[in-house]
């Protein structure tokens, strides 16, 4: 499958672009920051895989470049993660209005995208709740309001969409093992690595259950 994944350069797009070479896709990686070397963390067969993997400079805020980045893909993986700071932040919001309108325009119908998840990130979670306040795992405010802003864009769309909510994302190392539901949280559900979201997110393109719901995923 043609796959892009926007923001590639960010941590979980960097898994995303190591996953899907390594299930066998050919990937666009779009990001305003080139990938580290040794980004794809794949050690053998790392020819075959260079073959399959094109770098496509960006900005998901520039509507011509995600034009050209989305030309002749088959899907799309949208990982603009969360701002850590608490200022107003309109990126992801933003980036997946040209995203959605790009994927029309193109006829490409299968979009997995990453939005946020946990305590306090409930549809008015703007105030977290007090479990969210005593764990640390609520968002900032700004992240909450830009990501539901995005999750509206996507759920008005008339594309295969598949909305991945994970809690607190954090580095540990993957446990190739998680809890998904529908909805914002999980009972108990406060983090998931990185790694596990992005293998999520990839199963996805091989898996229509999803489609058309948004999914809360955490350890």
């Amino acid at each position: 499958m043609n796959v892009v994944v926007v923001d590639a350069g960010e941590p979980v797009g960097r898994l995303l672009v190591a996953g899907a070479l390594r299930r066998g896709h050919v990937v666009t990686a779009f990001g305003r920051s080139r990938l580290p070397t040794g980004a794809t963390g794949l050690e053998s067969g790392a020819s075959s895989a260079d073959a399959r993997l094109q770098a496509a400079g960006g900005d998901v805020l520039d509507p011509g470049a995600v034009i050209a980045a989305l030309v002749d893909q088959q899907a799309v993986l949208f990982a603009v993660e969360p701002p850590g700071g608490r200022g107003r932040a309109t990126r992801a919001s933003e980036g997946m209005r040209h995203v959605v309108r790009a994927m029309t325009d193109l006829q490409v119908r299968r979009l997995v995208c990453l939005s946020i998840g946990g305590p306090g990130s409930e549809r008015d979670g703007d105030s977290p709740g007090l479990l969210g306040r005593l764990l640390g795992t609520a968002p900032p405010k700004g992240a909450l309001a830009d990501l539901r802003q995005m999750e509206v864009t996507v759920r008005q769309s008339s594309l295969d969409w598949t909305i991945v909510r994970p809690a607190r994302l954090v580095d540990d190392p993957a446990q190739h093992s998680w809890r998904a539901g529908p909805g914002y949280a999980l009972p108990h559900g406060t983090k998931i690595a990185r790694a596990d979201v992005a293998e999520f997110m990839l199963d996805q393109l091989g898996d229509g259950a999803n489609v058309g719901h948004a999914v809360a995923v955490a350890w």
